[in-house]
């Protein structure tokens, strides 16, 4: 296999990644559409899944106004199905053996069950194996005002599977969008967020389209964003699934990017079996760090930054 192409520094994800996608290692790569990480181009041995094919991304995106040089770098798909029963999907298109990495892109917000992800991801994984995610932050995008995953909901979705149409009113009863450039943004980097700017839905569409759903014989397939995390409120909520014994996966690191999203590399911790004095020491730390996560975008901690720098630039203009 030819060495990767070297790193794209515009794209941060990469710099976040680059030490996970060496030369010689084999991996997963789920629906990386228009933006991929691990191109096959680029020397990558990558497995490609999603849940269209070359052609269906294609039309997708040149319906969405791509031009050409956009679609070409559309991955050719090697699985086709639904990434949310990874370990089923791979195994019954025949392919065994264990991977170096699995990166997923905006992927993990969306699933039914992401237990069952995570899952699926440590059971597919070589020793010492790296699963990748990019989630966006939900401070910088539509989830703004939504309360962040808990354990609570995810184990409930664990044991007793997803809901399209509940997950369908969730995200649309309290949507956010960033009024920006003459337009609203449903996703922005952190260097334009102002709360100022930001909009919060009128709920009464969603409860239209909830109540259609629920009187519909086959409701529509919901394929939003199920789950919202911060950086913080992400870690929280992996130690705890590592705590109760559903997951052996830990966080090795998480890094937040300027365009909106943050990356969390997980690779596998063993059982966790600490004391209930070091869980509720641990838990707490991390709960704190993700109240600072929402306190730092908000409009009072922004005009007292204000009021700080004007304090502080003042008394250095007295000298």
């Amino acid at each position: 296999m030819a060495d990767p192409a070297p790193l794209r520094p515009a794209d941060p994800r990469l710099a976040a990644l680059g030490h996970v996608l060496r030369p010689g290692t084999r991996g997963i790569e789920i629906g990386p559409y228009r933006r991929p990480i691990a191109p096959k181009a680029a020397g990558h041995d990558t497995l490609v899944v999603d849940c269209h094919d070359r052609d269906e991304l294609v039309a997708m995106a040149r319906e969405g106004g791509d031009d050409e040089a956009a679609l070409a770098v559309i991955e050719t798909v090697d699985v086709v199905g639904d990434a949310s029963r990874l370990l089923d999907l791979l195994r019954g298109a025949g392919i065994a053996g264990a991977f170096d990495w699995i990166v997923s892109s905006h992927n993990f917000e969306h699933l039914p069950d992401p237990v069952r992800f995570l899952r699926d991801c440590r059971a597919l994984l070589a020793p010492g194996g790296v699963l990748a995610m990019v989630i966006p932050d939900k401070r910088f995008c539509l989830d703004r005002f939504q309360p962040a995953a808990t354990l609570a909901g995810v184990v409930e979705a664990w044991e007793r599977g997803g809901d399209d149409v509940w997950g369908a009113f969730r995200q649309q009863a309290c949507k956010a969008r960033l009024d920006r450039d003459g337009g609203q943004a449903i996703l922005w980097p952190s260097a334009c967020d102002d709360p100022q700017r930001l909009r919060c839905l009128d709920p009464r569409p969603a409860v239209a389209r909830l109540r259609e759903a629920l009187a519909a014989a086959a409701p529509a397939a919901f394929r939003g964003h199920r789950w919202r995390f911060t950086p913080a409120s992400f870690e929280a909520l992996l130690y705890d699934l590592r705590v109760v014994g559903l997951v052996d996966l830990g966080t090795e690191s998480v890094t937040t990017l300027p365009t909106g999203e943050f990356v969390a590399l997980l690779r596998e911790a063993g059982p966790a079996e600490p004391s209930t004095e070091e869980v509720e020491a641990r838990r707490s730390l991390l709960h704190r760090r993700a109240e600072d996560d929402a306190a730092v975008v908000s409009g009072a901690y922004r005009r007292l930054e204000a009021e700080l720098a004007a304090a502080r630039a003042e008394i250095a203009a007295r000298g």
